[in-house]
């Protein structure tokens, strides 16, 4: 018996109408957990990313010397993870690029680095053996682990003025070395061609500083510059960022700029009454910061003076050749001089007046003549009192040195000897 058996055509289009939404469900899932995978997989890389690049920061903070070229670190053995590294100066401090790059995508962290400063365990004063004793007077305060010529220290008088406090340093004394630690070679090359070669290389280096009252340049970005050989004076400015302003003759900063991580670089360099800003001022000649000024951390001021063929050389205006600091001004991280010569005069060549202050570092292979507080360490060749027309070697009158007033980390320039280094600021 024959059975004749027909499928409806309803039938059949609901049947492959089933199978196509099956497939596609099936295609979903599949795509969806490939999606998954794959995202999964990119979230990790840019977290890992962000890990590395710290990974490439701490080795920066090992690293001993500069490589001119930007070197991929080989102790990450990921595929296709990478970090890459590139240590370099930027005015007395170091400046760190790490990168890492997972595929397509990259993360870069840039920080300033200087020296680690511990305030329990680095020196608060360091003063070179020159065979005079520290001679402190009036209301002087030298807190905290200090250096000093085998001579010690005694209490003295100006002025009709004798020491009034009840020691004559309150804490450690230890005996100092013939020669001051010295700063690292590179920051001193890097200075001296800063301020006697340094030029923007192409068109493209250059910005107008007339034509913009506000200028930023990220640090992931090549340096641009702002170069004139007449005097600059930087005012109703605002100026951040990855960027070189240098004249040949001087620059002048009022109290309506606003400067942001920049390098200034001139043989003069003068900043106005209440100004207030983060920035490394580099000069050949003089530095005078005026009164109420407020420079953050980690703000720079760099006297460098190339004098060694004319060491008897005397400039008959009193304020050249020095770093003077008004009353009432802060400055938040290193004060330095530097000189080339090695003979010693009784000129001064940083002037900290009365209520103004330091905290952080200063370094001054010359004479400092302190009459306000420096709040951090101090590193010096000799100490120098003018007062009541005449001049007293290696007498602090009133001055303050001390290591409480300050945050327990700090960071310091980079010296020849070998010692830890701290991150003084992330960059953009």
């Amino acid at each position: 018996m024959k059975i004749n058996f027909k499928i409806k055509s309803g039938a059949l289009q609901f049947t492959v109408f089933i199978s196509v939404l099956i497939a596609l469900l099936m295609a979903g899932l599949i795509l969806y957990a490939y999606t998954f995978i794959y995202m999964k997989e990119q979230s990790k890389g840019a977290i890992e990313n962000i890990q590395f690049s710290d990974i490439g920061i701490q080795a920066l903070l090992e690293q001993k010397e500069f490589d001119t070229d930007t070197v991929q670190l080989d102790f990450i053995k990921k595929e296709n993870q990478t970090i890459k590294v590139h240590l370099s100066q930027w005015g007395i401090f170091e400046k760190g690029v790490s990168t890492s790059q997972f595929r397509k995508k990259k993360f870069t962290k840039i920080a300033i680095i200087g020296s680690l400063l511990n305030t329990d365990e680095s020196p608060t004063l360091f003063l070179q053996e020159t065979y005079n004793a520290l001679i402190v007077v009036g209301s002087t305060t030298v807190r905290g682990i200090t250096y000093l010529p085998e001579q010690g220290v005694n209490s003295g008088y100006i002025a009709g003025q004798s020491y009034y406090g009840s020691q004559l340093v309150y804490g450690t004394i230890k005996k100092s070395s013939k020669e001051l630690p010295q700063p690292k070679k590179s920051l001193l090359e890097t200075i001296e061609y800063d301020l006697k070669q340094y030029r923007p290389l192409d068109q493209d280096d250059y910005i107008s500083l007339e034509k913009n009252s506000r200028i930023i340049n990220s640090f992931k970005k090549k340096t641009k510059s702002i170069y004139f050989k007449n005097p600059i004076i930087l005012e109703n400015k605002i100026i951040t960022g990855n960027i070189i302003i240098k004249s040949e003759t001087s620059i002048v900063v009022k109290n309506t700029a606003l400067l942001k991580d920049v390098i200034l670089i001139a043989p003069i360099i003068e900043i106005e009454d209440e100004t207030t800003g983060v920035f490394q001022a580099i000069a050949s000649k003089k530095i005078t910061v005026g009164k109420a000024c407020k420079l953050s951390y980690p703000s720079a001021l760099v006297l460098f003076q190339d004098n060694k063929n004319n060491p008897d050389e005397i400039s008959t205006n009193s304020m050249d050749n020095k770093i003077f600091i008004d009353s009432k001004s802060v400055i938040k991280g290193n004060v330095c001089y530097f000189q080339t010569k090695t003979t010693s005069d009784f000129q001064t060549q940083i002037l900290l007046e009365k209520e103004a202050n330091i905290k952080g570092q200063v370094y001054c292979n010359g004479n400092f003549d302190i009459r306000g507080t420096v709040s951090g360490s101090v590193i010096t060749k000799q100490f120098l009192a003018n007062q009541s027309g005449s001049v007293f070697v290696n007498h602090i009158y009133n001055g303050t040195i001390e290591n409480q007033n300050i945050p327990n980390i700090y960071g310091g320039i980079v010296l020849e000897q070998e010692q830890p280094k701290t991150i003084l600021k992330w960059l953009y």
